[in-house]
């Protein structure tokens, strides 16, 4: 027994210590490993942008790659002698054309990589006629290198970040539909669903062609998906809305803008009538060169063909399909003359009131201008002017400001900012029908 108990506290003994010497090189090589997984990899910019417009210019392209890198977890450094990888990137934009009122621009880059350690060039990359637009030619310079910014970043991030790590570049997912940039986008107010009978349709037209975005004088797309997201949020959390009567469209063509309008409408046939409907529209508009009426833009057409234009009048008319209690039409867009089309000299023009139709006698017209004005936005917050103070004056009275509360509310805010902001005169306007008198000042938005 003596001997047994002798081999049992040595076998022990030894049984630790091996465990002791496993457990060490298992903490040893944790530790290289976590050194491995927190060390970043250095790289250091340099190149030129060459603008066909004013020449030589500071590096925009490089400020999106490095902080793009960033983001993947590089680090950039000042001195070329301490990075890991040399990234040369050369631009040189040139003009490529006009139409009356816009001109266009391509660029072309080249791109390398260079390992220090290895000390070889690992990667080189020719990406050319990148494109770009604007109403100016300094516009469609900047454009142009917005856009090559983008992709350029996108490419080299994709590279490093494999090279660097072995691993597939990854995919990021957002947590929200839309990034938090002001207080509005924050802590939205909750209420329970309580307005089964209303339903919402929200469009929003953000993926115009440079044509497009020519003919209403634009050089760059609004917040208009931010706008509409937003939006939605608001009309399910804070006015009540159950989400199953919310429908949603980004980039609507025309087809698809008018069948679901008309749907919309539809939704009151099952409930005798008693349906309220809201259509909030946030994209580009147009008047017409003939009748002077504003009308909406899809995203696939070019042209102001009847067929394909969808005319406020139009529209009143699709959401009046079948009747419904109550129609609330919330437009944020600038409606102005086609841009590529010649105008009459100053003196020559007719002095014309522009207005938008007389709203049904069940519905309620928000629009963000009068037609002929532009519909600003607030580039820190990420919003329209208009849908921003709606968002504000939901959010402040948490979801129970009246129609009436709501239009004053957006009229004298807006005015408000384009003063602060210093941008040119923006009235929103307000078309009550003669049915809805009454309850304009008590019922809810």
């Amino acid at each position: 027994m003596m001997g047994v108990r002798k081999n049992v506290r040595k076998n022990v003994r030894k049984g630790v210590r091996i465990v002791m010497v496993v457990t060490a090189a298992t903490v040893v090589m944790m530790a290289y490993g976590i050194q491995q997984a927190t060390a970043q990899a250095t790289f250091y910019l340099t190149g030129s942008e060459y603008h066909w417009t004013r020449g030589s210019a500071q590096p925009l392209v490089q400020q999106k790659v490095r902080a793009m890198l960033n983001e993947n977890k590089l680090r950039s450094v000042s001195d070329s002698n301490k990075a890991d990888l040399l990234i040369k990137i050369f631009c040189s934009s040139s003009y490529n054309g006009e139409t009356p009122l816009f001109f266009f621009a391509t660029l072309d880059a080249t791109l390398k990589i260079y390992d220090k350690k290895k000390g070889a060039v690992v990667y080189t990359n020719e990406i050319r006629r990148i494109k770009g637009g604007g109403t100016t030619q300094a516009l469609a310079d900047d454009k142009v290198y917005a856009n090559a910014s983008q992709i350029i970043a996108d490419t080299l991030a994709r590279f490093v970040f494999m090279y660097t790590t072995g691993k597939p570049y990854p995919i990021y997912k957002k947590a929200s539909e839309f990034e938090v940039l002001c207080d509005a986008d924050a802590d939205i107010p909750e209420n329970l669903p309580e307005r089964k009978n209303t339903y919402v349709l929200i469009i929003a037209n953000d993926a115009y062609s440079p044509m497009q975005m020519a003919r209403c004088a634009h050089d760059s797309v609004d917040h208009h998906a931010r706008d509409a997201r937003v939006f939605k949020e608001y009309a399910i959390r804070t006015m009540g809305i159950p989400e199953r009567n919310v429908q949603t469209i980004i980039n609507a063509k025309a087809f698809e803008m008018r069948r679901e309008i008309i749907r919309l409408s539809s939704y009151s046939k099952g409930i005798q009538g008693k349906a309220e409907l809201i259509f909030y529209y946030a994209g580009y508009g147009l008047i017409d060169e003939k009748t002077y009426e504003p009308y909406i833009l899809p995203v696939d057409i070019e042209n102001d063909d009847p067929k394909f234009a969808l005319r406020i009048s139009d529209l009143y008319k699709m959401l009046q399909e079948d009747v419904s209690k109550r129609i609330s039409i919330i437009l944020e867009t600038s409606f102005q003359f086609d841009a590529l089309q010649a105008r009459p000299a100053k003196g020559k023009a007719p002095k014309i009131a522009m207005l938008y139709p007389n709203a049904p006698a069940n519905a309620i017209l928000m629009a963000a201008a009068k037609p002929g004005q532009t519909a600003c936005s607030d580039e820190q917050a990420g919003h329209g002017l208009f849908t921003l103070a709606i968002l504000q004056k939901l959010k402040g009275t948490k979801g129970k400001a009246s129609l009436k509360e709501v239009s004053d509310f957006v009229i004298q805010n807006v005015k408000e900012a384009i003063i602060r902001l210093k941008f040119k005169e923006q009235l929103p306007q307000t078309l009550v029908g003669s049915s809805l008198n009454k309850e304009y000042n008590t019922s809810k938005f």
